[in-house]
């Protein structure tokens, strides 16, 4: 929840600190790169962050760039679920941030867990 709220508000220090608190691990741990995978796969894609490029094309050179050792298990669905919904948003030319989106519920959760 602390993920989609620092991307939601594009506090670009915190996302990394969070992700790398969270668990996310690469073999060079390049700050760009872990900023660019969160926003891509929690947030949002345009040809600004892609370079124009299609998102598999981009995952795959980050990936290259820095390789990923380890991704929590439960960050990899939530990834998927926002790709998927952005893509179905692409077809329909209504670009969106999920992390906007979701910012509410996320701010909901953890007010009810006493966090925020």
């Amino acid at each position: 929840c602390k993920i989609i709220i620092a991307l939601a508000e594009e506090k670009r220090d915190d996302i990394i600190r969070l992700m790398k608190e969270a668990g996310y691990e690469s073999e060079r741990m390049d700050e760009d790169i872990i900023y660019l995978y969160a926003k891509v796969c929690y947030d949002e894609d345009n040809d600004e962050l892609t370079g124009g490029k299609h998102i598999q094309m981009f995952m795959e050179e980050i990936q290259s760039k820095d390789p990923i050792k380890h991704i929590p298990k439960d960050f990899i669905m939530v990834s998927r679920a926002s790709i998927m919904l952005r893509g179905l948003a692409h077809a329909l030319h209504q670009s969106r941030s999920v992390a906007k989106a979701w910012k509410p519920i996320a701010e909901k959760v953890l007010r009810d867990e006493g966090i925020l």
